[in-house]
């Protein structure tokens, strides 16, 4: 079980529209406060921790096959309510092409991700909401499209809960390298 303290996009702002494709920034939680575990008879187990920040983020772009090609983030700015931080992300790691490619699992669905190197270092119970602007290029029919687009977040608090079998799960991995042991989270 995880606390988990994130950000959650405002109401008001939707996935942004650019050339046609939808847009939106995600984080994934990476930093935790504490935890406890608890072990019975070496076969049942449990951890409590809560998720904070830094965070892994990425801008995602989802598009239309055979129409849109690629996104590019070539400025980035985030900005924070309470303690006023506003900060540009340096380029050197920006101004790289991200393809559309089919989304694995989904038909006719196509999706370009950005994997923003580096976390980005906010708390949302410290910083207050987020604010995040990205300069972005949208690629579809041959044509560029380029915008700078506002990302509002604000503070919320969830739960996240996973439930492990452990014998299914030793199973399972008999025979795979351990770099497939590896879990993402992000789809």
């Amino acid at each position: 079980m995880a606390k988990k303290h994130s950000y959650s996009a405002d109401a008001s702002s939707p996935a942004v529209k650019l050339n046609g494709a939808d847009i939106r920034l995600q984080l994934n939680p990476q930093g935790t406060d504490g935890g406890s575990y608890a072990v019975s008879a070496m076969v049942v187990a449990a951890a409590v921790t809560t998720l904070d920040g830094p965070f892994k983020w990425r801008i995602e772009a989802t598009g239309q096959p055979n129409r849109h090609e690629s996104i590019v983030v070539h400025r980035l700015r985030t900005r924070t309510t309470v303690t006023k931080r506003d900060e540009w992300y340096p380029v050197q790691y920006l101004n790289k092409r991200a393809d559309f490619r089919r989304r694995s699992g989904s038909g006719d669905q196509w999706r370009a991700v950005f994997e923003i190197p580096g976390l980005l270092k906010v708390k949302p119970r410290e910083d207050g909401a987020l604010e995040v602007l990205a300069d972005i290029t949208v690629r579809a029919d041959g044509k560029n499209e380029r915008r700078t687009v506002k990302f509002r977040l604000n503070p919320a608090e969830g739960r996240r809960d996973e439930f492990i079998f452990l014998p299914t799960e030793i199973v399972k991995s008999i025979g795979r390298p351990m770099s497939d042991w590896e879990e993402t989270g992000w789809d």
